[in-house]
């Protein structure tokens, strides 16, 4: 069994709100992200990547600090329930250790995997995700540590054997904290660029959307329009 933990309840200072309630698609950040998760896992179920691929029980706990409905339309909270999705609230911003120990509760034997995925993670597709769950389990790693280049991104999964470690960690330490101890024990999957692409500012946010042919954000985001935007 793997269990996703989404990572949703940070600060996030750069920002200056929070991001995952921004519009993004059809939905919000945090709702796209979860809304990748779900079809990947539905890709992997149905055996989509071809006659050699692998199924496994799949758990999804979100650690967020605002309820459900803030982040995700009727219809993917549906889809979301009815794949067991766990949604824990917390009242307040988390440091990053206090987020994954959140995750980490209520663990059971049988999971075998913990992928840690950052709620605002755009880049990701589907495919790419269900195939990274393939080659966990044709290999059955310690760890597997999608790249960019010689840059460790996320998501990365932990064998079971290393939650004592994340569960000790402390403050703003995350995963890698762990990761980086036993870099021979990585299997490596190779992504492009794109994967890794997230959203930590304003600025972000404006070139994203506009790459994606959304226009402009000030009306989105409470900002005044530029002038040329005005006249």
């Amino acid at each position: 069994m793997v269990r996703f933990v989404v990572m949703a309840a940070g600060l996030a200072t750069r920002m200056g709100r929070d991001k995952l309630m921004l519009p993004w698609m059809n939905t919000t950040i945090l709702g796209y992200v979860l809304q990748t998760v779900l079809e990947a896992i539905t890709l992997q179920k149905q055996g989509s990547l071809g006659v050699n691929s692998f199924s496994v029980d799949l758990e999804i706990y979100v650690v967020a600090r605002h309820p459900i409905e803030t982040y995700l339309t009727e219809d993917l909270i549906r889809t979301f329930n009815s794949y067991g999705g766990v949604w824990l609230q917390v009242p307040c911003p988390k440091p990053l250790a206090e987020t994954i120990r959140t995750g980490l509760q209520n663990l059971n034997s049988g999971v075998q995997w913990v992928g840690f995925l950052p709620g605002d993670q755009v880049g990701m597709t589907a495919l790419r995700l269900a195939d990274c769950l393939q080659q966990l389990l044709r290999n059955c790693p310690d760890f597997l540590v999608p790249t960019v280049g010689d840059k460790a991104v996320s998501p990365v999964f932990f064998n079971r054997l290393y939650v004592p470690e994340l569960s000790e960690l402390q403050g703003e330490q995350g995963g890698r904290e762990v990761l980086y101890r036993y870099p021979e024990r990585w299997l490596k999957y190779p992504v492009e660029d794109s994967f890794f692409q997230d959203v930590d500012t304003p600025e972000q946010y404006t070139a994203l959307l506009v790459h994606k042919g959304k226009g402009s954000v000030e009306g989105i985001m409470g900002l005044p329009k530029t002038t040329s935007e005005s006249n």
